[in-house]
């Protein structure tokens, strides 16, 4: 289900906000700073039929309507990352099935200075693990396990990729793997275990 332009260009804005009030320490400058986000959400409001975006999130395919506080376009808190699917090339020459987000964070989303806070670099590397969880149409599956190693520090305001796939399946478990990586560097891997529940079987009154 894809966001309305409306919706969507109010999103950004918000986030806006949270970028300012994490950034400005000068109460003059905040003020201004809101002050504009404040009249251009007021011009939006006006008429939201009229608002266009020219570079919308494309609308996500394995989730019918994605909430989530880490690649909603209509969450102001998620990053969002703008998942992405391809089957590795011949480098790799093993014909996996992937899901990554290229993403840019800024500086509401820092821990240590000038660095990724380690709960967000968790949760992207989650929903795009569970995001390749359901490759192939496969059905749904939910995390049980997850396992990180921090390698080194994930940079805000540069361009990150966060990558993940299945390893292998048996049964109803879905072994998975994946990773951030910055100009090429691996910063943080994960590792996790999803489940499909068990087909619910059908009331005894209901059956022939």
């Amino acid at each position: 289900m894809s966001v309305s332009p409306f919706a969507e260009h109010t999103t950004r804005l918000t986030r806006s906000l949270i970028n300012a009030l994490v950034s400005e320490h000068d109460d003059a400058a905040l003020a201004s700073r809101v002050r504009e986000i404040a009249a251009d959400l007021s011009a939006a409001a006006e008429d939201p039929s009229v608002v266009e975006i020219r570079d919308p999130m494309r609308p996500r395919s394995r989730f019918r309507l994605d909430l989530t506080p880490a690649s909603s376009a209509r969450n102001p808190i998620a990053p969002p990352l703008e998942i992405r699917h391809r089957v590795r090339g011949a480098a790799e020459d093993d014909g996996t099935a992937e899901s990554y987000a290229d993403v840019v964070l800024p500086l509401q989303y820092q821990g240590p200075p000038g660095r990724v806070h380690g709960g967000i670099v968790a949760l992207m590397l989650d929903q795009v693990l569970g995001d390749a969880a359901h490759a192939s149409g496969l059905p749904p599956a939910f995390t049980r396990e997850l396992t990180l190693t921090y390698d080194a520090g994930t940079p805000l305001n540069s361009t990150v990729r966060v990558s993940g796939r299945i390893s292998r399946i048996e049964g109803r478990k879905r072994f998975m793997e994946g990773e951030i990586t910055a100009d090429g560097v691996v910063t943080a891997r994960a590792r996790g275990l999803w489940i499909s529940p068990r087909e619910q079987s059908a009331p005894a009154s209901s059956r022939s």
